[in-house]
């Protein structure tokens, strides 16, 4: 739980089918508005940056197909070194 000054005070507005929608939700779960709202947020970043993370993987992949310098070592896989 954040205390003190690393708390940001912030005013939105919503649709009223979604604070009917949230108020229902945060009381089933004994839950503050602003925690509700805290636990959303930080479950969207979340969904965003694998979204970001899976589209960087993406492109390393494609990079690494088409990338012979990246390859190169690859023929070496299952040799023995002894």
């Amino acid at each position: 739980m954040q205390t003190g000054n690393d708390v940001d005070r912030v005013t939105i507005s919503i649709p009223h089918s979604l604070t009917l929608q949230s108020e229902t939700i945060r009381g089933e779960l004994k839950i503050s508005r602003s925690e509700l709202f805290r636990l959303a947020l930080e479950h969207f970043i979340q969904e965003q940056n694998n979204s970001r993370l899976a589209v960087i993987a993406a492109e390393m992949v494609e990079e690494y197909k088409s990338n012979r310098t990246l390859t190169v070592l690859t023929e070496l896989d299952g040799e023995d070194f002894v």
